[in-house]
């Protein structure tokens, strides 16, 4: 191997090290670990797990009330069904969001939905 080729074999090593995994899943997966993992030891123990699950949900709750204010475009503290029909996803699940059957979405109704999601596939105990 010539000079050049390993200056350049040695520059480059580095750098395919932190290159991203080739399965995007794997990366994710990684990448999670990674925010996890305050202390950086290589390990999640249950508080950095909770820490992170907090900060996560929090996040989310904060995008759910921006949401919930871009919707509303008459500005009455409820989305109607073709307030929802700008979010294809809302629009779709609307009946099942509304709980309270009225007609309309409310940002607690949204709220209870994400607690939803983010807790159906947790274990029971």
């Amino acid at each position: 191997m010539t000079r050049t080729k390993l200056l350049i074999a040695l520059c480059a090593a580095p750098l395919l090290a932190t290159a991203a995994p080739a399965d995007p899943g794997q990366g994710y997966i990684d990448s999670t670990f990674t925010a996890m993992d305050a202390n950086k030891d290589g390990h999640v123990d249950k508080t950095e797990y909770a820490r992170f699950q907090q900060e996560r949900f929090s996040r989310q709750a904060d995008s759910i009330d921006v949401a919930f204010k871009e919707m509303d475009a008459d500005k009455d503290g409820k989305i109607s069904r073709k307030e929802a029909a700008v979010v294809p996803e809302i629009a779709k699940y609307f009946a099942g969001l509304d709980t309270d059957g009225d007609g309309y979405l409310s940002l607690k109704e949204m709220q209870q939905a994400m607690v939803a999601a983010q807790t159906a596939d947790a274990p029971t105990r």
